[in-house]
């Protein structure tokens, strides 16, 4: 895939990552979860280390070189362990931003876009929209399907999109993103 051997789709949450990984050795996807337990009131310490251990994991399963298309923030969401999540967006960019790997963040509302035509499309329209675009890609659930998504946006920022073909409502959230020269 032009410079990158793998385009990494990332969907970061505290309990269950997505990822999605268009390796460029292989025909098809693989697509996954990377899970991590806790609660909101653990100790300070022990959060840290749970942040740490879960960035590390997520870092072990996106390969070097790659294109890592990872959701931005979702600076409007106030529903659960926020400062968590926002400490483990931060750990892992850091991890990724430092090595062979190109790191895009791409708003939640360009993902939900690129995915239905709408930009305020729920969690589950996004992934009914993905099982239907994408069947032959295992995904199962709200994480995977969002990791997919994103995905296949690196694929098409390549000029090897993977959902072909794919309307002008979808394709107008691309204009949004910046140029991958801008994200390296």
């Amino acid at each position: 895939m032009t410079q990158f051997g793998s385009v990494v789709g990332l969907d970061l949450s505290l309990t269950s990552t997505g990822i999605a990984v268009y390796p460029e050795s292989r025909p098809a996807p693989w697509v996954g979860t990377i899970g991590s337990v806790g609660k909101k009131g653990d100790p300070w310490a022990a959060r840290y280390r749970r942040l740490g251990d879960l960035a590390g994991r997520i870092i072990t399963a996106v390969p070097e070189g790659a294109l890592v298309v990872m959701e931005a923030p979702s600076y409007g969401s106030a529903t659960g362990s926020q400062h968590d999540r926002s400490g483990l967006w931060w750990m892992v960019f850091d991890l990724l931003a430092g090595t062979t790997r190109t790191v895009l963040p791409v708003e939640p509302t360009v993902r939900a876009k690129y995915a239905t035509g709408k930009g305020n499309a729920s969690k589950d329209a996004v992934l009914a929209a993905a099982v239907r675009r994408y069947p032959n890609i295992a995904i199962d659930g709200n994480d995977t399907a969002d990791a997919v998504v994103l995905m296949a946006i690196g694929c098409r920022l390549l000029g090897e999109p993977i959902d072909d073909p794919m309307p002008a409502v979808n394709l107008a959230a691309l204009a949004k993103l910046p140029s991958l020269e801008e994200a390296a």
